[in-house]
């Protein structure tokens, strides 16, 4: 079994055919034997893309196992396996247990720093980077044995990736991959590569990152790791597509898409849809280049829900864990004010008057946690309804609160008008002056959405560019106003201070509950609608839904808009 388990990631064949044989001779083993088999067989599983089965096994087993070092290895894999299932509450909840039991003296250092290994993996997929590497400095031990130092090392790499500080060299990521391929730890080497890759072309090298990632390709592939073939040809596709090598790119995109089909939340995918796109558009095929910007956007929208959801995750676990040493510090006060009435009871009439004194305090104590949890309730209660860059509405808040103003205004009988918009051509400004001025301008786009609401209007930001005006009272007429309003602000950002000199356009989707309903799904849709027809007429117009003998706002001013999605 201790050789089946060090070929787990270096040998997924022979560890296989290690479990198989195992399997045979599992009457001759001993309870603790067994319970290893069973967590090596737990293993095969989720390495296979099977973690519900998995991670059901591990729970069971948990339940049964006693001996502390691989009890910890059980909660562990619990953990791993629910974050790739994008179960965060459940993978943070058992992370927590695994730091418990790691703090343990009957935990070896070196099993302790594969539960940071675990932290950081957690971490780094919550985004949470600052975390994860902080934990993958602690897993990393030159005594520790090939496998966990690979670990480490790449954990540290992805975390530095995510934070934005990736060594000024590259020599640090180059001979952590020659070491782990020295190792035939291949899975850790080439996702490493892809983070070298990413950082080549961050800094101009995409044809450097492409090279090195073709150079590579058959040894990642040969890991039959998913999420690790999926990353190396998503980023090939489009490396390849921006080198002109147009068929290199769709047979890459493709297979990415066939890597990552088990995972409708994964940035692989929405990359590859994009890419397909962009081919379709060169080679003048505008059906198969509608289908695959429709598939571009539901993998993109379904990107960004499940980021805003990983984020929920974590601030639901911190407010947890903030929760339960409140009620920690509560109980902790309460048995001292139990101590005190015992002793109390044999004092003096002074004595009396003391605890009374103390239990005011210890109300007091209680009134201020209460007060405190329920302003830290109130906290993430805001941040699970706003947009954290812009400030205003989410997504999931704006369409709640549009549900229920929707209903309000079908009762009363007054008429809802819905505007969408997509910012036009807004990859450009993220790839020429970076996310910061692209985050700086959806901040400006904001702005411009609030200054043209009434009282009682909702606006939201829908996903990546995509933002949202509900009106009351309003019909047809008024949204084209409120849609020319908000045309007229975007044009007016003056957005040279971040290097950008064209104007900011969008394009505009209109509906009303006359045309639509009160339904809010049937009015996003038809607006949605409207919304790709202003695209595809030229971008920078108002399009109302149903209003076909109506031709398109075109732009205020006229100018060339570059061919790019969004």
């Amino acid at each position: 079994m201790e050789e089946a388990d060090a070929l787990r990631s270096t040998n997924p064949t022979a560890f296989a055919l290690a479990i198989s044989r195992l399997r045979k001779d599992q009457n001759q083993a001993t309870p603790g034997q067994l319970h290893y088999l069973r967590f090596l067989e737990a293993y095969g599983e989720g390495y296979q893309g099977r973690f519900d089965r998995a991670i059901e096994s591990l729970i069971e087993l948990n339940e049964s196992v006693q001996e502390p070092s691989l009890k910890l290895r059980v909660l562990m894999l619990i953990a791993n396996s629910a974050a790739a299932t994008r179960n965060f509450p459940v993978g943070l909840s058992y992370l927590d247990k695994s730091l418990e039991l790691a703090a343990s003296e009957a935990i070896t250092p070196s099993l302790r720093r594969k539960t940071y290994a675990v932290g950081a993996l957690l971490y780094n997929q919550l985004g949470q980077y600052d975390l994860g590497m902080r934990y993958a400095d602690l897993a990393f031990a030159e005594t520790d044995p090939p496998r966990q130092r690979c670990a480490a090392r790449q954990l540290y790499l992805e975390a530095a990736l995510g934070l934005g500080q990736w060594p000024d060299s590259d020599d640090t990521a180059n001979s952590a991959i020659d070491y782990c391929t020295s190792q035939g730890e291949l899975g850790f080497s080439n996702l490493i590569r892809t983070y070298l890759a990413k950082n080549l072309a961050r800094t101009g090298r995409k044809d450097e990152a492409r090279l090195l990632l073709e150079a590579h390709i058959k040894e990642a592939s040969e890991t039959r790791y998913p999420r690790l073939i999926s990353e190396f040809h998503s980023l090939l596709a489009e490396y390849s597509f921006d080198a002109g090598m147009l068929d290199s790119a769709e047979r890459s995109a493709n297979t990415a898409l066939e890597a990552s089909r088990n995972n409708a939340f994964s940035l692989p995918r929405v990359a590859a849809h994009r890419v397909l796109h962009e081919i379709a558009l060169q080679r003048g095929d505008l059906q198969r280049a509608l289908d695959e910007y429709r598939h571009y956007a539901e993998a993109d929208k379904a990107y960004l829900d499940d980021v805003k959801a990983r984020e929920l995750a974590f601030q639901q676990s911190r407010n947890e864990v903030q929760q339960k040493d409140q009620a920690i510090a509560l109980l902790s006060k309460q048995n001292e004010v139990l101590k005190l009435e015992q002793q109390v009871a044999h004092t003096s009439a002074q004595n009396t008057r003391l605890l009374l004194l103390l239990l005011g305090v210890v109300l007091a104590g209680i009134g201020y946690w209460a007060y405190k949890i329920k302003r830290v309730q109130m906290a993430f209660r805001r941040q699970a309804q706003t947009d954290g860059l812009t400030g205003i509405s989410n997504r999931r808040h704006f369409r709640d609160a549009a549900d229920a103003q929707l209903k309000r205004c079908g009762e009363s009988g007054r008429e809802a008008a819905l505007v969408l918009l997509d910012l036009d051509n807004f990859k450009l400004i993220n790839d020429r002056h970076g996310h910061a001025a692209g985050d700086w301008v959806l901040k400006q786009v904001a702005e411009a959405c609030k200054a043209v609401c009434r009282d009682g209007d909702l606006c939201g930001r829908l996903g990546g560019e995509e933002f949202g005006i509900l009106s009351c009272g309003g019909d047809a007429d008024a949204a084209r106003r409120i849609a020319d309003r908000c045309r007229e602000r975007l044009a007016a950002i003056d957005a040279s201070q971040v290097g950008h000199d064209q104007r900011i356009t969008a394009s505009f989707g209109c509906t009303t509950s006359r045309r639509s309903g009160y339904v809010f799904e049937t009015m996003f849709t038809d607006a949605d609608t409207a919304m790709y027809r202003a695209k595809g007429s030229g971008r920078d117009r108002v399009v109302l839904h149903a209003d076909d003998a109506t031709p398109p706002t075109p732009p205020a001013v006229h100018g060339r808009l570059e061919t790019s999605p969004g």
